[in-house]
């Protein structure tokens, strides 16, 4: 189980499998390093962070917004599409203030398609690990309700769980961080520019995002998680 958690490697439903045409700037891993501010203040202020980089992700054109840019539970968020219209500043609080890791994890999605950044394995590693975290701690707090003696191992599960999730999602926060602040847009890159118009999942598939409570396999996040939020 762990292992597969831990692996490295993409899933064959994987729909950034086989984008080839660049690598982020940073791994999530080298991130604390390579764009340590954004990593400090990404951890200390998580929300306003990721709402800043969803509007650096738009070209700061909120008209684009959509409830995590149609990545988690599209379906759904669709019913949200009028008032994200209206009111998109609103919706995107709101976004990071009750699902911050399907926020952090769907920017960086976002990022990815549109520019067709490969997936690095190693980033994997760290959200799949993190998913792990957020499963073991659900697994404890549920066993601890019905087991007393369990109550002092969920709490130091939960807060571990915690820990792993602020790194988490601080690192891929700080990893999108810098390639916005190298490339703002996909015309800022050399060479050949291969732009595509980024798609969100289909409904009922997680992406990734880590969740303090990504992504899925995604976001480091309290939500669902996705590959390559959250989460």
């Amino acid at each position: 189980m762990a292992y597969c958690f831990c692996d490295g490697t993409p899933i064959d439903s994987d729909p950034r499998l086989h984008f080839n045409a660049r690598q982020w700037e940073t791994g999530m891993c080298k991130a604390p390093c390579n764009n340590c501010p954004g990593f400090c203040v990404s951890a200390i202020c998580p929300c306003p962070c990721s709402m800043y980089l969803r509007y650096r992700a738009l070209n700061k054109d909120m008209s684009k917004y959509r409830c995590c840019q149609g990545y988690v539970c599209g379906k759904c968020m669709s019913s949200t599409d009028d008032m994200a219209r209206s009111c998109p500043w609103c919706c995107l609080c709101l976004e990071a203030v009750i699902c911050p890791g399907c926020a952090v994890s769907s920017t960086r999605m976002y990022i990815q398609d549109e520019r067709q950044i490969m997936t690095d394995p190693c980033d994997n590693r760290i959200i799949r690990f993190n998913n792990l975290m957020q499963l073991l701690r659900c697994i404890c707090d549920i066993l601890a309700i019905f087991i007393g003696e369990l109550r002092a191992v969920a709490d130091i599960v939960r807060l571990i769980a915690e820990i792993v999730y602020i790194i988490t999602q601080a690192c891929m926060q700080a990893q999108t961080h810098l390639e916005l602040e190298r490339h703002p847009t996909v015309n800022d890159y050399s060479g050949e520019v291969i732009a595509a118009q980024p798609q969100p999942q289909p409904p009922g598939v997680n992406a990734y995002a880590p969740a303090p409570m990504h992504p899925p396999q995604g976001y480091p996040y309290p939500g669902q998680q996705q590959q390559g939020y959250p989460p």
